[in-house]
């Protein structure tokens, strides 16, 4: 049986975790896409080369949240709370995609993270509206090339005449899709379920959902403690008063959460994932990845929705690192001044990056397929350029990949041992296809958008007040039983 061998040669190697890891210049031996040897000098090696020199060799990102299908709607959120997002995407548009448009958004979408260096990420896919979306929408991201836990939305898109008119039914959707495209569990694109958001639906039906889960053996991600109210519903209580916290669950946004709360995932064996463009501009509240490092928690991080920011996670890690700097010292400096900021700041380029890379692969209960550069692993990779004026000269290789470099600095891409991204740029001819489908996706909402009122839906008066007595009559329920 031959072996495709390839040797990535000349670079400057971040080896092991990214926390504790030391820049080497070593060679690595990629054999059918894994990572068979890091060693001085490889040259010998009958295998294909790839030129490293002038570059970091890294791991590939490792997304912990993001929605592939919005795609189709980029940037159009922008100046919007979460509100906004909730009556618009949600309620609204999510409803107008057909298969195709579908099949757009997650090709499109896994092709923009390949291009911005993440070769691992979340599909929290809740565009489920019927059998033929499910198939798209695993087609598109399969055929994007990006490695992925997809996970099955439960959510009910509203729909003029949906075609699943019964919970049961979308739970009988993704035993099929299971069954039909997930028969194991080492596809590059694994399978995974998203939650309901609670009070959205009767308790009952969350337990059914995470029952479905459990039966499908596949791991859970839900939006959680990331809605302000009054009075609050806390996600965390309810899932733990219902015996619904599990391990390898997957906590989205939960900013609302409390150090009991981070507690009580971190026992449970959940990790967290923070996606700070959304939460800070949206009304979320403020990441929480600072204080679930200091509860022990295992904290990724995500893009969430292109619908909004951009897919670039060089920027999703400065945001999330300054921001909960300044947070955290914000206290000091009213109270006593810079004089008594002491000590190293509250979140350190490594903690960010590793939560960009290992820690989200953790998370994913990949950490024994990427992550990292280690032997076995497999061979996700980013070669990223330093040699350009704007990145000399290099004090700490570190701090310069998380402070100093963009995307723009990305020269290859690999996932698997297989080059996507080279030059910094996809192959022409699949970059033409992702524009083609999305122009053609985008043009189609646009038609059924505009008779609702375009993309921006005023709000009905009064309308989160009574969502909000909805959210507490369902989760009630739990606490009357």
């Amino acid at each position: 049986m031959s072996t495709n061998r390839t040797v990535i040669t000349g670079g400057r190697v971040l080896v092991g975790d990214p926390l504790t890891a030391r820049v080497q210049h070593v060679d690595l031996l990629v054999e059918d896409g894994r990572i068979t040897a890091i060693e001085p000098d490889l040259a010998t090696v009958d295998a294909e080369v790839i030129d490293a020199a002038g570059c970091w060799v890294i791991p590939g990102f490792v997304d912990t949240h993001r929605h592939l299908w919005q795609t189709t709607m980029r940037g159009v959120t922008a100046n919007w709370n979460l509100k906004d997002y909730f009556w618009c995407i949600r309620n609204h548009f999510a409803g107008l995609h057909d298969p195709d448009d579908v099949y757009a958004g997650q090709y499109a979408g896994g092709l923009d993270a390949l291009v911005n260096g993440v070769t691992t990420t979340i599909d929290h896919c809740h565009i489920t509206n019927s059998p033929d979306h499910s198939d798209a929408a695993v087609h598109g991201i399969k055929d994007s090339g990006v490695r992925a836990l997809w996970c099955y939305g439960f959510y009910a898109s509203p729909q003029s005449d949906p075609v699943f008119t019964t919970p049961q039914h979308r739970l009988d959707d993704a035993r099929r899709v299971r069954a039909s495209f997930f028969p194991g569990d080492d596809g590059l694109v694994r399978m995974g379920v998203a939650l309901t958001e609670l009070g959205i639906q009767p308790i009952a039906e969350t337990h059914r959902e995470i029952e479905a889960a459990t039966d499908l053996a596949v791991p859970v991600t839900m939006h959680t403690n990331c809605v302000w109210g009054r009075p609050a519903i806390n996600d965390i209580e309810i899932y733990q008063r219902e015996g619904l916290l599990q391990e390898g669950q997957i906590h989205s946004h939960a900013t609302r959460c409390t150090e009991a709360d981070l507690q009580a995932l971190r026992d449970a064996g959940c990790s967290v994932s923070s996606t700070p463009d959304t939460e800070l501009q949206m009304g979320q509240g403020r990441p929480v990845f600072r204080r679930a490092l200091a509860a022990g928690l295992t904290a990724g991080m995500g893009v969430d929705i292109v619908s909004n920011n951009s897919g670039d996670m060089f920027t999703t890690m400065r945001i999330l690192m300054q921001h909960d700097r300044g947070d955290a010292l914000q206290g000091v400096l009213e109270e006593s001044g810079l004089a008594a900021v002491t000590g190293p700041l509250p979140v350190t380029t490594r903690q960010v990056l590793r939560a960009a890379t290992l820690a989200g692969a953790t998370a994913l209960g990949l950490e024994s397929v990427c992550g990292s550069i280690e032997v076995g692993k497999a061979a996700d990779l980013v070669l990223l350029r330093h040699d350009r004026l704007h990145m000399r000269p290099i004090v700490d290789d570190v701090d310069a990949i998380v402070i100093q470099a963009t995307t723009r600095d990305i020269d290859r891409v690999l996932v698997d041992g297989r080059t996507v991204v080279e030059n910094g740029s996809l192959p022409r001819d699949v970059e033409r296809r992702g524009v083609e489908l999305i122009d053609a996706a985008n043009a189609r909402l646009n038609e059924r958008v505009e008779p609702l009122g375009g993309w921006k839906l005023q709000l009905p008066p009064g309308l989160f007040d009574e969502l909000g007595a909805m959210f507490h009559a369902n989760v009630a329920e739990a606490a009357a039983q």
